[in-house]
């Protein structure tokens, strides 16, 4: 046996049966050895698609994802979906090795300084007697966000040492007590107006029916930030998304509110409009993480521990207080959900157009219910995000986190290989983006993977378009010509469908009520209509 059929086996013994990656000298033996016994190893086209499609597989699976290049430009390719996977940050194992000790190799590199540059974690195969430790130390820094394993050429051509490999699990991540709750639930009953925030920490820990009773027992509208879309759903105070793409109807509630209690939510620019939404408010936030607390707002109270335990116990607490909800601002909340559900836009569609806002409600009726959503990111976003609510508790992601454009497609392909056999993926773009890595519809077609991906396009960068026109410049120069790209997908290999109007889309129910490989939807928008967020 090799090191390198070693490693391979020792990855499949931590539960790993899918790896997505590109072959070249530095991965070709542990690929080949990982498949040959059994694996899955998808193909991809470029090696940042095999990293978004680790991390979309990590997001909306809950196991580890893992990637696999060759060195030198391997890695400098996959250098941009790492930072995403990153900042999520997702458990991405990325697969590579050192070129062989020659000083004139072409692809040489200092991959650890690269990694350490980056903040991203790196650990090595040292040696023959350390396979099984080595593993299982990279198996625990997952934990913690993605990391590099580096196993150099020349180690994975060696012979291993019988009898050294122990695979041991990764011991489970520990619930997070919680601190003292005193202060914090005096503020809560001096509140008269609250909210209650919910990010994708409450998803992540299954929170989402604890904080539903806390917002029951004291009258509080809920919202959930942008990744925390599918919680509440069905609740008659949800009021969606808070922030930069909250509906018009509910920023009223938000200026109102006397209260903010967010759960597993790191309050960013986008959620609280720069700080704004939280001053001349009680701000009261709980996190398993103390590194999050007060990162970018400062609270007046700090609860670290797990959402729906630091929930439960408040519960508890208040209701042994025999604290009244505000029923009051309780029956404002459930009148402006309902306005929200009727409200509409003013569209500006044109002849050849759709407006974007009159076009993501259409297509959330005529998408398959309770769909998994991956986003790319980019000004299609403030148009969309807010009328898309089919998406339940964990089944939406973005890939907004280093803000990259183009990684969507490949992250929505992750997706749909860690939810084969549960229904379609939807993912969204925008024209630069998808057309960056359209080349990864290939795979998805190869794979017979259910991908609806919807193209917002307008033939334009459009936060560019937006930036220019402000400062004076010629916006023109953010348009772009792109060949047609429902023709573009169809030479791939997936169905595709152009439309132009609210009609179209309309049209296309029947098309998309049971998808058996990747579906384009070209959505034609006007760039001058800008929806910022």
């Amino acid at each position: 046996m090799k090191i390198y059929e070693q490693v391979s086996a020792s990855i499949a013994a931590h539960e790993i049966d899918t790896v997505f990656g590109l072959l070249g000298d530095a991965n070709m033996y542990v690929a080949s050895a990982f498949e040959a016994n059994g694996g899955r190893f998808v193909r991809v086209a470029h090696e940042a698609s095999a990293v978004a499609m680790a991390d979309g597989f990590a997001r909306l699976s809950g196991r580890i994802g893992v990637a696999s290049v060759t060195h030198g430009p391997g890695v400098t390719n996959a250098l941009t979906a790492l930072m995403e996977a990153q900042r999520f940050p997702s458990p991405v194992l990325l697969l590579t090795g050192d070129t062989p000790a020659e000083a004139t190799h072409l692809q040489r590199m200092d991959i650890a300084a690269v990694c350490a540059s980056l903040g991203i974690q790196h650990e090595y195969i040292h040696r023959a007697e350390t396979v099984g430790r080595d593993m299982n130390r990279v198996m625990r820094r997952l934990q913690s966000g993605p990391v590099v394993l580096n196993l150099p050429l020349d180690l994975a051509r060696s012979p291993a040492i019988a009898g050294v490999d122990s695979v041991r699990p990764v011991p489970p991540t520990p619930v997070a007590g919680t601190s003292d709750l005193d202060a914090a639930l005096g503020l809560l009953a001096s509140a008269s107006r609250p909210i209650i925030l919910a990010g994708r920490g409450v998803a992540a820990a299954g929170a989402g029916a604890a904080i539903e009773e806390l917002a029951d027992l004291i009258g509080a509208p809920l919202f959930t930030t942008g990744l925390g879309r599918g919680l509440f759903m069905d609740h008659p105070r949800h009021l969606g998304i808070m922030g930069s793409l909250s509906n018009e109807l509910a920023v009223q509630m938000l200026a109102d509110a006397d209260c903010i209690i967010a759960f597993g939510a790191t309050l960013n620019k986008y959620t609280t409009m720069g700080g704004e939404l939280t001053t001349g408010k009680q701000l009261l936030q709980v996190d398993n993480n103390p590194i999050k607390l007060g990162w970018l707002v400062e609270p007046a109270e700090a609860v670290v521990g797990d959402a729906g335990v630091v929930a439960a116990e408040m519960v508890a607490s208040l209701r042994e207080a025999e604290i009244e909800p505000a029923r009051s601002w309780a029956a404002q909340a459930e009148k402006t959900r309902e306005a929200i559900a009727n409200w509409a836009p003013d569209d500006r569609g044109t002849s050849t157009t759709v407006d974007i806002r009159a076009a993501s409600r259409v297509l959330n009726d005529v998408l398959p219910a309770h769909t998994a959503m991956v986003s790319d990111v980019g000004r299609f976003v403030g148009g969309s995000w807010p009328h898309f609510d089919q998406t339940g508790s964990g089944d939406f992601t973005a890939m907004t986190g280093f803000g990259a454009i183009g990684l969507g497609l490949a992250a929505g392909t992750g997706a749909a290989i860690a939810r084969q056999g549960r229904g379609p993926v939807v993912v969204l773009a925008g024209d630069g983006g998808f057309i960056m890595h359209a080349s990864e519809l290939s795979t998805a077609v190869r794979e017979q993977l259910p991908i609806i991906v919807v193209v917002f396009n307008d033939g334009a960068y459009g936060a560019e378009y937006m930036k220019l026109a402000a400062e004076g410049f010629d916006s023109a120069a953010s348009y772009n010509e792109w060949p047609d790209l429902a023709e573009v997908a169809r030479g791939f290999g997936a169905t595709a469908h152009t439309a132009r109007s609210t009609d179209d889309l309309r049209e296309l129910a029947s098309a998309l009520g049971d998808v058996t490989g990747p579906v384009v939807i070209d959505v034609r928008l006007d760039p001058t209509h800008h929806i910022p967020f």
